[in-house]
């Protein structure tokens, strides 16, 4: 009780000192310390989205393949708990993950589409992925890997209008942290939660997400070298299956894993454009 007592402490004392950027977080209702404010985390995602898009082989030259991604995605951000300005891309690399900068650019690899077997796996990954941006769990992460002040001194070269080559050295910088960015088992609790009710709010069928995770515990078992990178960005185990089963048994019974995909003719469509796209 008295270790629970000091932990509460220390987090008031922190909102204390950094009152104008400790605010609730909108998607747990839980405090937060964040140091930059929309508007910045929007100018950053903006202003370093390229760059990343660079270091996985750029976007799938395919403007159909595209407006799919982009059309899954717009139904879970018209759902999320924060409104920003959501993007949702193909990347072409073949090594599987999915990433999400703060600001709302989220991708996802060719290397881990090409696995998925029907749309409601795309959605949850776009989901738990949209859950990051509106938890602000990049930005938390990047806080704590970087340390406050290393943090908010890069986004303030990066967005502040600082020389051209000042800017383009710090946005390097954080494409870097960005592309092996850990994320805390509590953030992928969290994103596993509530991208469960995002899919049921988009009238997915929230077993998309323990197909998707079932399927990432496989394939990491059989190919762990092409699924590393993933798995330590986004830490898998037994139980944050079992868990996901719990929320959906309690929360979602109405679903079950037999029910019907809608759109499964329209995805083997895209999986094979991509399969085509891909080759150039």
């Amino acid at each position: 009780m008295k270790s629970y007592l000091r932990v509460v402490s220390i987090v008031l004392l922190v909102c204390v000192l950094f009152a104008p950027g400790c605010t609730i977080n909108p998607v747990t209702g839980k405090k937060q310390l964040t140091l930059i404010p929309p508007s910045e985390e929007i100018a950053l995602g903006e202003r370093t989205g390229p760059e990343f898009e660079k270091e996985f082989g750029g976007k799938v030259d395919s403007p159909q393949l595209q407006q799919y991604i982009a059309e899954v995605g717009a139904k879970l951000a018209a759902v999320s708990d924060r409104p920003m300005p959501y993007e949702y891309a193909l990347l072409r690399s073949d090594v599987p993950n999915a990433f999400a900068l703060p600001g709302g650019k989220i991708y996802v690899t060719a290397g881990l589409f090409r696995h998925m077997t029907n749309e409601r796996q795309l959605a949850a990954v776009l989901g738990h992925e949209t859950v990051h941006v509106a938890a602000k769990h990049s930005v938390q992460s990047l806080q704590n890997q970087m340390g406050a002040a290393i943090f908010a001194e890069l986004v303030g070269v990066i967005v502040g209008g600082e020389s051209a080559q000042s800017a383009e050295a710090a946005t390097r910088l954080f494409v870097a942290g960005m592309v092996n960015l850990p994320y805390s088992r509590e953030h992928e609790s969290e994103a596993d939660e509530f991208g469960l009710k995002y899919m049921d709010r988009a009238a997915y069928n929230p077993w998309g997400m323990v197909e998707l995770l079932e399927l990432l515990q496989s394939l990491s078992q059989s190919k762990p070298g092409l699924f590393g990178d993933l798995l330590a960005t986004h830490p898998l185990t037994s139980k944050r299956i079992e868990d996901v089963r719990d929320i959906i048994a309690k929360d979602y019974s109405a679903y079950s894993p037999q029910m019907p995909e809608p759109h499964g003719q329209r995805f083997e469509q895209m999986r094979r454009l991509m399969e085509s796209a891909t080759k150039k």
